[in-house]
């Protein structure tokens, strides 16, 4: 859905981790991509530790290179991989693990909801969606939806409620594939919506697990995904976890950037690929890059202030006098 991230020769900066970490070639490139196809497919058809180790490298190394690709329908994807191959030989723990994932994905998703700025938008797109119903549920609503979201991820754990669970994120899903159908926009994020469905279908939906068989941890690398899934995601509310690894999703607490130019003579210094996306507002210049990283890499920037800080560096490359401005939304 998202071909353009995956090579380093392209019009959206790469987003290194570390500095001084080798970039591949176009023809590199295409070779990694080929051996993690195959190595995908392969694993798909017989889970087993050597591929799963060529998937989950060639991702870190990726990562690594570039933190917009830490995009939320991937590393879930590489966190079920994991499982699948570290205990491929224990179907239980297996499930126990993904179970763990889609609990954390949901609940948290739900959880990060919770605050102004998610408030004020969610009405406003009521308001304009079904202006027909009273402000008052309008509003009542919108205040449940955190709390619905995290329900989701807890009905999951208890056998009397999971199957409600699993209908409930179904139908939840269902609304926004039609929201964005309608609206032209968010295909991207289609494959994780169908796969985290019939996952929960397929595994769990008959599953009469107790919450004492999902939360009861006796190996150390199911213990890094409850880690991953279901603790760590608070210190997003301190500022010590990435939004995207907390699973903020559509939370409307990740601040997005505009970069602003001081004048056009800086905006007749950028390469003209960069200059396809500055905007002009009166005397402003600036580039917005979600809009940039959308229509160039087909993803939002990473959420994180050190990433635009190093989209800032980038551009300030090309200006004899840097004197650009970050504003954060």
């Amino acid at each position: 859905m998202s071909p353009g991230i995956w090579f380093s020769e392209r019009l959206f900066p790469l987003m290194s981790l570390f500095d001084g970490i080798p970039i591949p070639n176009y023809t590199v490139d295409v070779l990694l991509i080929s051996i993690f196809l195959l190595s995908f497919f392969g694993f798909v058809f017989k889970p087993n530790w050597k591929l799963s180790s060529i998937v989950i490298g060639i991702y870190v190394f990726w990562i690594l290179l570039d933190q917009n690709r830490i995009q939320p329908f991937y590393f879930e994807i590489i966190f079920m991989v994991l499982a699948l191959t570290q205990f491929y030989n224990n179907p239980k723990r297996v499930k126990q693990c993904v179970l763990l994932i889609l609990i954390g994905t949901y609940f948290w998703s739900g959880m990060h909801k919770w605050n102004p700025l998610f408030f004020e938008k969610w009405a406003h797109g009521l308001s304009k969606r079904i202006p027909f119903v009273p402000e008052a549920i309008r509003m009542m609503f919108t205040y449940a939806v955190p709390f619905l979201e995290a329900s989701f991820g807890l009905f999951l754990v208890f056998p009397k409620t999971r199957k409600l669970g699993v209908w409930s994120i179904a139908i939840m899903h269902a609304i926004i594939l039609a929201t964005f159908i309608k609206s032209g926009y968010g295909y991207i994020v289609f494959p994780m919506t169908f796969f985290n469905v019939f996952v929960l279908f397929y595994l769990f939906y008959k599953s009469s697990w107790s919450p004492k068989n999902i939360f009861l941890i006796k190996h150390p690398k199911s213990m890094a995904l409850f880690f991953i899934a279901i603790l760590f995601p608070v210190l997003n509310f301190i500022g010590l976890y990435d939004h995207i690894l907390a699973f903020s999703y559509f939370s409307g607490k990740p601040k997005y950037c505009k970069i602003h130019f001081n004048s056009s003579k800086d905006i007749e210094a950028l390469p003209e690929h960069v200059r396809l996306h500055v905007k002009h507002d009166t005397e402003d210049y600036y580039i917005d890059l979600n809009e940039w990283s959308g229509s160039t890499i087909g993803v939002i920037v990473y959420p994180e202030k050190r990433v635009y800080k190093k989209v800032q560096t980038y551009l300030n490359t090309y200006l004899k006098a840097p004197n650009t401005t970050i504003e954060y939304y």
